[in-house]
């Protein structure tokens, strides 16, 4: 079976023009040529993490602590670039435009066209580039958050963020894991959209769609969450709500059971002993811990602490 794993780039001891080259051949994919700019004019011993898949591309790069300006030329496809700084700021300028993100916050960027993005305080620095293709009916529903900044505080982007950094910092994942993982990643992004842009629901199958799945994600935490509460927000019928997932050749309560499944792995792969395996099974709300066992290990065809034993020896 075919395993991605992400690459670690970079040393301690990496010189300057080396470092350079390196974060070039990073970025060039997702930024297009970019060159950079330190305000103490050095870049030695960057070190970051890369990973790519067919859909989605992601790299986090620790650029020195201090002042950094990337000039980028963009891209031919017409993609989406999200940035984010997690030691200062975030500002960008694009199309005569200027945007500014606190630390730890998000901008969705337009990827074909440049851009001039400045680290005041230099640091880590995350990009993910997400190609046209895998946008598909995706991009109306994100232009309200386009050049936007996003709070790092917004749920649906933590959840966004959380999936991105999982990918980068496991050393393996097979081709289903994977893909699934890149999965959720994109039906993360009209909730994002619809809880950040504001974007009151549209009477299309597809924004209706975001809208009952924007509930879910805001309630996984309520193990008494039914249809009947999404029907009731929604002001149609539990009928019209199972038509809609029926479509997805799924039904709410698989896809709820599905989601929640998913998140607990997530949290289990990425909170080694942090949390306990009963007090995640409620935070993503089961309430029963021998049902979630039981549905787990059906799922994923392993126990929930044997999972957490994997991960910890790995």
């Amino acid at each position: 079976m075919e395993t991605i794993r992400p690459l670690k780039f970079g040393t301690l001891s990496l010189p300057d023009r080396e470092s350079r080259l390196v974060c070039r051949s990073i970025l060039v994919d997702m930024l297009g040529e970019a060159t950079i700019v330190a305000d103490e004019g050095d870049l030695t011993g960057v070190t970051g993490l890369f990973w790519k898949y067919v859909s989605l591309s992601l790299a986090t790069v620790y650029f020195p602590r201090t002042m950094l300006r990337l000039d980028t030329s963009g891209l031919g496809d017409a993609g989406i670039v999200i940035l984010r700084a997690m030691d200062g700021p975030l500002v960008v300028r694009h199309r005569r435009k200027k945007v500014e993100s606190a630390r730890a916050g998000v901008i969705f960027l337009p990827a074909d066209a440049s851009s001039e993005i400045t680290l005041p305080e230099g640091g880590r620095f995350d990009c993910a580039h997400l190609p046209a293709y895998a946008l598909a009916s995706r991009r109306d529903l994100l232009k309200p958050i386009m050049m936007q900044p996003l709070a790092a505080e917004c749920l649906p982007l933590q959840l966004l963020t959380n999936y991105a950094g999982y990918l980068l910092r496991q050393e393996y994942q097979c081709e289903e894991h994977a893909g699934m993982m890149v999965t959720h990643f994109y039906d993360l992004l009209p909730v994002l959209a619809q809880d950040v842009g504001n974007v009151g629901p549209r009477e299309t199958p597809q924004s209706r769609m975001a809208s009952i799945k924007m509930r879910i994600e805001q309630n996984l935490a309520n193990g008494s969450f039914s249809i009947t509460d999404v029907a009731e927000a929604e002001r149609i019928t539990p009928r019209a709500i199972q038509k809609f997932f029926s479509r997805e050749g799924t039904t709410f309560s698989r896809y709820v059971l599905g989601r929640r499944l998913s998140l607990a792995k997530g949290l289990i792969l990425t909170e080694g002993d942090v949390t306990s395996i009963s007090q995640i099974a409620y935070n993503v709300g089961f309430n029963d811990l021998s049902y979630f066992n039981r549905t787990f290990r059906n799922r994923y065809g392993v126990r929930p602490s044997d999972l957490r034993r994997l991960a910890a020896a790995a």
